[in-house]
Parts: structure tokens; C-alpha cells; sequence
């Protein structure tokens, strides 16, 4: 679990690049399919992509992980997200979960949910 520590503690540092390039080639983001606009990003550039529009609607934001765990073949990690909005200015903090598998020792895929069960569920319906 130290990889996926890491990945968080270099985004907060701003060096999501950096982060996204220790995950496997073929990496996969996965959005909560309840949400607004949400999609899947294949492969490690298209990750990046998924990410960087997310990024767009804040002028800050970091992550807080809560707890890391495994969980059957994946790694749930529970975060506190704290954002302040790009033009609004607003401050909000949410809790999320993302569920990540492995594949060749790397951070494959990110099942993100709304609740623990909903990325769990998301990512035990994958196709590894």
C-alpha cells in the first residue's frame, strides 16, 4: 500500500504527472456512474486527462486519506477531499472512496463511489 500512499502524497505536492506515470501503461479511472458527467479514462494518458478535468473546477484541493485497506483483490482507500472552487471561491470537503486492483505490481485500475459499497461493487465487476 505504500505505492498508492504515494500517489496521493505526490498529487498534494503537485505532481500528479509524476504520480500517474508509476501506474500501469494500460491504467484505468473510473467515476462514479452516479455522478454528473462521469466517464471512464483508459489507459495511463487518458487517466491523466480524466484527472486534469476534474482538476479544472478547483483553484485548490488536496487529498486526506483516512484509511487504506485491502479488500479481497483491491486496495480501498478512503478519502476526505477538501476543494476550493475555481471563480466561486467556495470551500467544500466531501468524502469519497476509490478502489483501486493491481495489475504487475502497479496501480491498475480506480473504481471512485460515493460510499465504500459503490466502489467496492464497481471495481469486483471488472474485467482484470
Amino acid at each position: 500500500m505504500p505505492h498508492i500512499r504515494g500517489l496521493y502524497d505526490a498529487i498534494n505536492r503537485g505532481d500528479a504527472r509524476l504520480a500517474f506515470e508509476q501506474l500501469h501503461p494500460d491504467a484505468e479511472l473510473h467515476q462514479d456512474p452516479s455522478q454528473p458527467d462521469a466517464d471512464s479514462y483508459l489507459g495511463r494518458d487518458e487517466f491523466f486527462r480524466g484527472y486534469g478535468l476534474f482538476m479544472s473546477a478547483w483553484d485548490e484541493f488536496r487529498y486526506e486519506i483516512e484509511d487504506a485497506e485491502e479488500v479481497g483483490p483491491c486496495i480501498l482507500v478512503s478519502l476526505h477531499l477538501w476543494g476550493r472552487g475555481r471563480g466561486s471561491g467556495v470551500e467544500t470537503t466531501t468524502r469519497i472512496f476509490h478502489a483501486w486492483t493491481m495489475r504487475d505490481g502497479q496501480a491498475f485500475q480506480c473504481f471512485i463511489g460515493t460510499t465504500r459499497e459503490a466502489a467496492l461493487q464497481a471495481a469486483s465487476g471488472a474485467d482484470r
